[in-house]
């Protein structure tokens, strides 16, 4: 008896597996491969190296990677003034990849599409087709438009948020099933259609992580990708209201891929700030400092950075936004919530000169990762959903 086929479509290559939605693709791809025979298609400006190729080759039994250069892709938005559709829709669309799908599925039992970027692919399909919608970019950039820093990103929300909304409740009522890894966006877009709440996991070999370096011990630590806007705000809004006010033993590191000019900068015009870059191990780092924050005052979903960091068991001072989606997680109890600068630069004064206070919040946050968010819970839910497509 062959296996069911299911093509899978994204617009990232998902190896390696940096950053939250990279992590997340990554993961997915290898739990529809414990069941099914996975054709995966990719559409991107990255190029795809060796280690990639056998990384992907090893849970694919085929593997089309689209590489378009960048200009390509920017001319492609320009379609939004004729057709409606989103920006990023129009970004990722490309006839010979819509040629290739459309012979793809007449091969395959069903499919899934990463992000409502790569849905338009499957307008036509006849099939079973799930959506990973991962975040509701609609309602992230709703929620998002008058707190952003950036002007660049004000303009962008200013034109996508509408067509976003429009076009994601579009989706939500034609596909089979959506995944939503924020429970809240799942309850909203529910009343369009059939929608299932699948938060995000983290490797199991965190909760056994034990590498420390005493170097960090008097550091705060901000962990997440810098060229993603939402954490470029978020640290901006720290350095703003926190910074300044906490210990002067202290010091902020920023731990991330790809940080844009504006935060490298940062480092030479504060003393108390270092930026890292891509490390090999972050979670050594992480593992090693006082506390993390993660102050996020825009963008959507989950945060990995933030349950990763609690399976390390380190202590975590989030924003509301950033602590909603983590749900069972309790204020003073597994992670601490703060919006305002001053409570959050008061707290952490509080953490270093009272350790031992505040040991609870590590083994409890730990527990409730170990509980909750893991990837072997992900992989039963996407299993109790596909299972029952017949």
């Amino acid at each position: 008896m062959r296996n069911e086929k299911v093509l899978y479509i994204t617009s990232r290559l998902p190896y390696p597996p940096v950053g939250g939605d990279k992590l997340r693709t990554f993961n997915i791809l290898k739990i529809l491969a414990k069941k099914y025979d996975v054709s995966l298609v990719v559409i991107t400006d990255e190029t795809m190296d060796k280690e990639t190729e056998l990384a992907l080759h090893k849970y694919t039994k085929e593997l089309k990677v689209f590489t378009k250069p960048k200009y390509r892709i920017y001319l492609n938005t320009l379609k939004f003034l004729i057709n409606n559709l989103p920006l990023q829709v129009n970004y990722y669309y490309f006839d010979d990849v819509q040629k290739y799908i459309n012979d793809t599925l007449e091969q395959v039992d069903f499919s899934v599409a990463n992000l409502v970027r790569t849905t338009q692919y499957l307008e036509y399909s006849t099939k079973e087709r799930y959506l990973d919608m991962v975040d509701s970019i609609g309602l992230n950039y709703k929620a998002s438009k008058e707190h952003v820093v950036s002007l660049f990103w004000k303009s962008i929300y200013n034109v996508e948020t509408n067509r976003l909304l429009k076009y994601e409740e579009s989706c939500v009522n034609e596909f089979t099933n959506t995944f939503l890894v924020n429970k809240y966006e799942a309850q909203h877009w529910s009343e369009f259609g059939n929608v299932t709440w699948v938060p995000n996991g983290v490797n199991q070999e965190l909760f056994s992580y034990n590498k420390k370096n005493d170097k960090y011990k008097k550091y705060i630590a901000f962990f997440g990708k810098m060229d993603y806007q939402p954490n470029v705000d978020a640290v901006m809004w720290f350095i703003e209201n926190s910074l300044h006010k906490i210990d002067k033993d202290l010091k902020f590191i920023i731990i991330g891929t790809r940080p844009n000019q504006h935060i490298l900068e940062l480092s030479k015009k504060y003393d108390n700030i270092e930026i890292t870059g891509f490390v090999d191990d972050p979670f050594e780092i992480l593992n090693s400092v006082l506390a993390v924050v993660a102050p996020m005052q825009t963008g959507g979903g989950i945060q990995n950075k933030i349950l990763e960091s609690m399976a390390l068991g380190t202590i975590n001072i989030v924003s509301s936004l950033g602590a909603k989606p983590i749900i069972g997680a309790k204020d003073k109890e597994h992670l601490f919530v703060c919006d305002d600068g001053d409570d959050v630069s008061k707290l952490i004064n509080d953490i270093y000169n009272n350790q031992d206070k505040y040991q609870y919040i590590k083994e409890n946050s730990k527990n409730l990762i170990k509980k909750c968010y893991t990837w072997q819970e992900c992989e039963n839910t996407l299993f109790k959903i596909i299972g029952d497509k017949k």
